[in-house]
């Protein structure tokens, strides 16, 4: 999966990461209660920007970051180098390097959009976790990606965008709403299924601009990539461009962007 990650391994794209983190903090952490568990391992964490997150959230927690790059975790280790409580490791998602049993928690925040088997990613985060444990999946579902009125430019950009992602690495950019279906034909107990808003034009309590620049710039850290492989051309990226710069000056133009959160532990079958 490393080699296809549609954004790239760029200082910008390590900034970008960790700007996103605290843009999407409360969308992905609120009403997670960490309290009771002592261990939590963060399948494909990147540049470490949740970890540091989760690390100021639950400072009681023992974590543990896993990534398959190489490049993300060397951004990691400088990022979190005073952390103490903090392990790297490099790993793939599907076969993880732990025991049975080893961790209270195990969650996943946008990874999963990226494997070409997220069943193998939950089965094995399902087995690392304790039975009394909790595994955590906040992952998108780009159906929900809209704006009100419809721009065109921009909706063309994220069909591109998707297909690449599909196409190049074999991912899948709507497996938010394939979740549930996939714990349970693990034989997973599903607790709690929750839909995400991640960034709406309605959220009195963010920024309008703020949420419009994250958008583009997470639809435009493709764009070199996207270019390269003939998904996308300079002249649909301009009038992307001018689409958003439209949309931060007309409030009356509405848009929303939406996860899933869920939340299973093992099964006894």
């Amino acid at each position: 999966m490393a080699e296809h990650y549609i954004h790239g391994f760029s200082d910008e794209e390590r900034r970008r990461l960790i700007a996103q983190a605290q843009m999407l903090s409360t969308p992905v952490f609120d009403g997670l209660d960490f309290s009771g568990a002592q261990s939590l391992l963060e399948v494909g964490c990147a540049v470490g920007a949740e970890l540091h997150l989760i690390e100021q959230h639950a400072p009681q927690l023992a974590l543990t970051g896993l990534d398959l790059s190489a490049r993300h975790l060397r951004a990691a280790h400088a990022w979190l180098a005073q952390h103490e409580r903090i392990s790297l490791v490099q790993g793939e998602a599907r076969t993880l390097p732990f025991p049975d049993d080893r961790f209270d928690i195990g969650i996943t925040i946008w990874l999963l959009e990226h494997l070409d088997d997220a069943a193998a990613g939950i089965r094995e985060l399902l087995r690392v976790v304790k039975p009394t444990g909790s595994v955590i999946l906040t992952e998108v579902d780009n159906h929900s990606f809209g704006f009100d009125p419809p721009q065109p430019a921009i909706l063309a950009w994220w069909d591109a965008f998707n297909r690449f992602q599909a196409e190049l690495g074999g991912g899948d950019p709507y497996i938010g709403g394939r979740l549930r279906q996939i714990a349970e034909s693990l034989g997973a107990e599903v607790q709690v299924e929750t839909p995400r808003a991640v960034i709406s034009s309605s959220d009195t309590t963010r920024n309008r601009a703020d949420q419009l620049r994250y958008l583009r710039d997470l639809l435009e850290s493709g764009a070199e990539r996207m270019r390269a492989h003939g998904y996308a051309t300079a002249e649909m990226q301009r009038a992307m461009a001018t689409a958003f710069d439209r949309a931060r000056l007309q409030p009356d133009i509405a848009f929303h962007y939406g996860a899933v959160r869920l939340i299973c532990r093992k099964g006894y079958r």
